[in-house]
This record gives C-alpha cells, structure tokens and sequence, in this order.
C-alpha cells in the first residue's frame, strides 16, 4: 500500500506523518509506503500511483481539487481525503468521491477511525480470486468482476476485460464473493454493486468502461437490493 500527503505546510504533512504512521503501526502486518509532497505540481509530475491521499486544497500553482481528479483518473479505487481549514470546497470535492473530508487542525480519533474504513475498502477491493475456466486458472481482483451469471448450465463471470466461463457452480461463487460489495440479485445472477447504474423493478444496468449489461433481479428482493445499494454508496464516499 503507497500512501502519499501533498501540502504546502510542512507542520501539517510531519503531523499526518506521524498519526498515519502510529495507526498502521497499532494495525500491524500491512506494509506501507510514504511519499509526501509540498505543491499539487510536484505531485503530479511525480506521476505516482496511489491507494490513499491526503491533500490539502488551497495551495500554491494547481489545487487538491484539481489534484484529486487527476490521481482517480489513475486509480479510480484511491481513497481520498481532503485535508483543509475551508469547508467551502466541500461539494466541490464531492463531485469525485472523495472518501472523507477532514478538517484543520487534525482530530487524531477522527483520523483513526476514517483510515480504518479507507483500509477496510482497500482489502476488499484488491482482494484476488481464481477463476477455474477449461483453459486454466485466471485470477482477477474483486474490483474487476462485473457480475457472476448462470446461463444455458454454464457460469460465466463477467470481468473487465471479458467473460470467462467458471467450471465452479453458482453456489461456489455465491460463498466465495462474500463482500460487502457483491450482492445476489436473482438466482442466476451475483452483481458487483460498484457497477450498477440504474435499477428497475425486475433488472439492473450495469455499466464498465463505455459498455452495459442487463442482469435480472428477482422482484421480492427488490426492496432489500435498493436499500443495500445506497448504504453502498453510501459507505464508499
């Protein structure tokens, strides 16, 4: 996990430092890198790829705003937290998804408990599972599972980058993708919730890199599904 902080002052980058630090010391076994930068610009000539980043927002040359939307561009998982004395960028900041929004000076509680979310996100969405096809064995992150579908006695997931089709049965996969993010929507179909787009009474859309798909959704977990997807995104703002 890289973890970079981008501020012109340097007291508050030493003290994010610190508490970060001191966090994932308590929460041991995960190895962690730093980076810290002084200007939006020397962070994104660094071109650096990121899971977590604290940004301020007001600083010299190119803001965290502007910051913020560039590094999702390379990472569209990172978890961002704005880091700011001006509550007025706000909404501004939502507009990408902006994990959390920590105000000045620091709350080290606080702090704590949004890095424990941040990295509870972070474990679920790179975790990795095998997908046992005839050709052999593919393994693809959580992040890159679309839905899991049960067509014509076969099971095919529905990946990023294509469908496999999976020799292990719908049961198999209804056990494994036991993340906060899946969801059975129907008995032929396991939907990954970050990629819903719309949902009607019997369907979802679905919607990845410029291309949809139709999954069904049994109609007396309708409720449930729609209340299920907005503490989703809810919970990964």
């Amino acid at each position: 996990m890289r973890i970079i902080f981008c501020d012109d002052d340097p007291m508050v980058i030493e003290q994010l430092l610190s508490y970060v630090s001191e966090f994932f010391a308590q929460l041991g076994g995960k190895k962690v890198e730093f980076a810290y930068y002084s200007s939006g610009d020397a962070l994104l000539n660094a071109k650096v790829r990121a899971d977590i980043a604290f940004l301020d927002v007001e600083m010299p040359g190119v803001s965290g705003i502007h910051v913020g939307a560039k590094l999702k561009e390379l990472n569209p998982n990172i978890k961002i937290f704005i880091v700011t004395s001006y509550p007025d960028y706000l909404d501004e900041a939502m507009r990408f998804q902006v994990f959390r929004y920590l105000s000045k000076p620091i709350d080290k509680n606080r702090l704590f408990r949004n890095l424990k979310d941040a990295v509870y996100q972070y474990n679920m969405e790179s975790r990795e599972f095998p997908i046992i096809t005839n050709e052999g064995v593919f393994v693809r992150r959580a992040e890159e599972i679309i839905c899991v579908e049960a067509t014509q006695r076969k099971v095919l997931v529905h990946t990023i980058d294509g469908a496999l089709q999976s020799t292990q049965n719908m049961e198999y996969w209804r056990q494994t993708l036991a993340l906060p993010c899946f969801y059975m929507t129907h008995r032929s179909y396991i939907v990954n919730l970050h990629f819903v787009n719309s949902i009607r009474k019997d369907t979802i859309l679905l919607k990845y890199r410029g291309r949809e798909m139709i999954a069904y959704l049994t109609k007396r977990r309708y409720v449930a599904f729609k209340d299920t997807y907005l503490w989703y995104m809810e919970s990964v703002k």
